[in-house]
């Protein structure tokens, strides 16, 4: 049964991972800075109904489970990624002006 389960898992994982739209959640991240990176923690995408169809009900939970664990890790990572760099180019424009208006400052 330890095996079935880690073959659902793993089936599930890759499932998620080719069905969580990065980019979305990477542009989510970048646009919406902290609102972005809660919501990619807050959804849960669930897996198409096709691909639980004429599966035992213990395989659909635990497929579930492990598709949703796994697009969920996936979606804050990528929201992170865009908060991040977002949060760079703040830092990058708050030393810039500093800098700008110091100068400014020096020559008056």
């Amino acid at each position: 049964m330890d095996l079935n389960r880690q073959q659902i898992q793993m089936t599930a994982e890759q499932d998620a991972e080719s069905d969580t739209n990065k980019i979305i959640w990477f542009v989510t991240g970048l646009a919406l800075s902290i609102i972005g990176l809660l919501a990619a923690y807050i959804y849960q995408q669930d897996p198409p109904l096709s691909r639980l169809f004429e599966k035992s009900e213990e395989y659909s939970l635990f497929y579930t489970d492990a598709y949703k664990a796994k697009s969920r890790s996936l979606q804050v990572k990528y929201a992170l990624v865009g908060f991040l760099i977002t949060g760079v180019l703040i830092l990058i424009y708050i030393v810039f002006i500093f800098s700008f208006y110091s100068r400014m400052l020096r020559l008056i």
